[in-house]
């Protein structure tokens, strides 16, 4: 048996067996992910419900670090779906400034993602918006059972959405964690329709295995070329998975490989400057024809400026004699049928991949290629400080 094209004892020889079983596995994870929820779909209702009966309530998506991400990706879709204003916020920023994202009056649901749960900042965030909020309602959507999100519901105002416990990713970076808890998210901004989405969940399965079984040649060769900069682009929903597929290749490259992240309208406005000749900028494509206007203008207008810079395209649709992109990845055709949403799901696959193929080619563990150990699975060492330290 093989993952990513690497044998299981070259894999554990070098550290990364937890890593790529975890990328390979996702697709599979998507439709457990699914079936679980509608078995779960009347609690979670429920919970629902009694937040969106109440006027202008306050939702905040929230968590740390790729789980922050998650909110990025889900936000405009909540918002759609349920017709009330919404947040992504991290947990990192709600715990120095809670101020800033709560209404004490105003009834708030808050939506915390994670996969382990025991971060301190998504233990203490929880611990704030009680003291912030008068009418709180809480969404745990979280790995782990024996995490502490997974422990803190159980009340009226409570519940806790534990997904399949082969997404709670042994390795550093979350892979499978992240796509199920993005997935989920999505189903729940659409449970009451969740026993008839089962068609959407096998075109993702199948688009995540198409990238899978089809594109592992080229990601590979993305990742041993030279180069120490990387820049990730998306538009809307797709703007969440280049925060995550940055911190990816960054983490997972221990820092060798730089990123940046951007929006394709907002990298003109700056960031842009960052393009030399050892970089490679990642474009995610979206579904959208409206969005796709916007985007081949940002192609063509760095073309215009080319630094030297290496190029690669994912998605379907783009003019690929026109771009002259040195890796076009194009995807099925199918990938028309599905929501712009729903297209986040599947594309952080590519960044996961090339991370950890880039993390083998420096001589890293992809499982754990801190070799300083700066960064860890769960992060250690914050200190939540209550009023009384003050």
């Amino acid at each position: 048996m093989k993952y990513l094209n690497y044998s299981i004892e070259y894999l554990k020889s070098n550290g990364g067996f937890h890593t790529a079983k975890e990328i390979s596995s996702q697709p599979y994870l998507w439709e457990k992910t699914y079936l679980k929820l509608v078995e779960e779909k009347k609690q979670i209702l429920g919970l629902i419900e009694k937040v969106l009966k109440n006027d202008c309530p306050n939702v905040i998506l929230t968590g740390a670090g790729s789980s922050a991400f998650i909110g990025e990706a889900l936000v405009g879709h909540f918002q759609k779906e349920w017709g009330v204003s919404c947040r992504a916020v991290g947990t990192t920023d709600i715990v120095t400034h809670p101020e800033n994202y709560f209404l004490k009056s105003r009834t708030t649901l808050l939506i915390s993602f994670a996969r382990s749960g025991d971060s301190p900042e998504s233990v203490a965030a929880v611990e704030v918006a009680k003291e912030n909020c008068d009418d709180l309602y809480q969404l745990n959507i979280t790995c782990n059972e024996r995490g502490e999100l997974a422990k803190n519901t159980g009340n009226e105002k409570s519940c806790v959405f534990l997904l399949p416990e082969e997404t709670n990713d042994r390795s550093l970076a979350m892979t499978s964690s992240f796509s199920s808890m993005l997935l989920a998210g999505l189903l729940i901004a659409n449970i009451k329709e969740i026993g008839q989405m089962e068609p959407l969940i096998k075109k993702v399965q199948s688009l995540g295995n198409y990238i899978l079984d089809e594109c592992l040649q080229s990601l590979k060769k993305i990742a041993e070329m030279n180069y120490d900069r990387m820049v990730f682009l998306g538009s809307g929903p797709l703007f969440g998975i280049a925060h995550e597929s940055h911190l990816k290749v960054q983490e997972m490259s221990d820092g060798q490989v730089i990123c940046k992240f951007d929006s394709f309208l907002g990298f003109r406005h700056g960031p842009k400057a960052v393009v030399n000749n050892s970089t490679v900028v990642v474009y995610l494509f979206s579904n959208n024809a409206g969005v796709n206007l916007y985007e081949f203008d940002l192609v063509r207008s760095v073309n215009e400026t080319a630094a030297g810079e290496k190029s690669v395209a994912i998605g379907n649709g783009y003019n690929e004699k026109e771009f002259n992109f040195d890796f076009p990845i194009q995807l099925p055709n199918e990938i028309v049928d599905i929501p712009e949403d729903f297209l986040s799901v599947f594309y952080i696959l590519p960044a996961q991949i090339i991370a950890f193929y880039k993390s083998l080619s420096l001589g890293l563990s992809p499982d754990s290629p801190s070799k300083s150990s700066s960064i860890s699975r769960v992060v250690k060492g914050v200190k939540i400080y209550s009023n009384a330290d003050l």
